[in-house]
């Protein structure tokens, strides 16, 4: 079955919510009326119904008994909050549980019934213009037709990977656009440095990222032989290079993302 006759519930309607209702329905992968939210805040819920066209529900068990897939985009201290309540009404058979509240696993569900499908999913900022990486992690329950529909869905978000649940903190790190933002503005920095104006400095920056991962993109060669090739002995380039090992440049980016995965994982044991 295709996502466009599936229906979706939204446990929350704050900011993911809205970019997967905003992308859904932007891709036409779904009538929006199929497209059902759940939230105490009724002007967050009036306000995804007025520009989307989405379907409001009176509460959660509404929601969730018109869904074919039930996501759970609340904050990881309501999450409890939400699960009890499915436990104390009943959570009905036949949904699949996409979860995306950070440092949240996939057993938190378990007492919701036997066999429940429950996908952990980690959809990175850049998936709110449909150029995101979203990281799948499924348990046992989920069928091969059901991930079929649920890659369909993130599609609308950009790419995605399946992952081990025991990976999500590290790709949380990885895939968090930061450094990448961190980069862009030092590069810009350096050109007002020398004498280039803002507008231009940022021109020259953008162009040069966007277009050297184009390059990447298409001739599907690895970043070492990129960088060997853009590296004339003798020349400006590999000079550039030689003053980044100076300073340690990789290691710096390596331990920021092994810091950044301790965080994570600090913040997991707490929720």
């Amino acid at each position: 079955m295709s996502i466009k006759k599936r229906s979706i519930a939204f446990i929350g309607a704050g900011h993911i919510t809205e970019i997967i209702v905003s992308n859904l329905t932007k891709a036409d992968k779904i009538v929006p009326r199929r497209l059902i939210a759940s939230d105490p805040d009724q002007e967050k819920l009036a306000k995804l119904q007025n520009q989307y066209g989405i379907s409001i529900a009176e509460d959660n068990q509404e929601a969730v008994n018109t869904a074919d897939f039930v996501f759970i985009n609340v904050l990881p201290n309501i999450v409890d909050e939400v699960v009890k309540e499915f436990r104390k009404i009943g959570f009905p058979q036949g949904k699949v549980i996409i979860t995306v509240a950070a440092g949240i696993t996939m057993d938190t569900y378990k007492v919701l019934g036997e066999r429940l499908p429950v996908v952990r999913a980690l959809p990175n900022p850049p998936s709110q213009v449909g150029r995101g990486i979203a990281a799948l992690a499924f348990n046992p329950y989920v069928t091969e037709d059901q991930k079929i529909d649920i890659f369909e869905l993130f599609a609308c978000l950009g790419d995605h990977v399946v992952i081990r649940e025991d990976l999500v903190n590290a790709v949380m790190a990885l895939s968090s656009p930061v450094i990448t933002y961190m980069l862009f503005q030092s590069l810009v920095d350096a050109g007002i440095r020398s004498g280039i104006n803002h507008e231009t400095a940022t021109k020259i920056v953008s162009q040069t990222i966007v277009g050297s991962m184009a390059v990447w993109q298409q001739r599907n060669a690895t970043p070492h032989e990129l960088l060997t090739e853009a590296s004339t002995p003798g020349g400006i380039s590999i000079e550039s290079l030689f003053t980044l090992e100076k300073y340690a440049f990789k290691a710096a980016l390596m331990e920021a993302i092994d810091s950044a995965i301790k965080r994570a994982e600090n913040l997991s044991k707490m929720t």
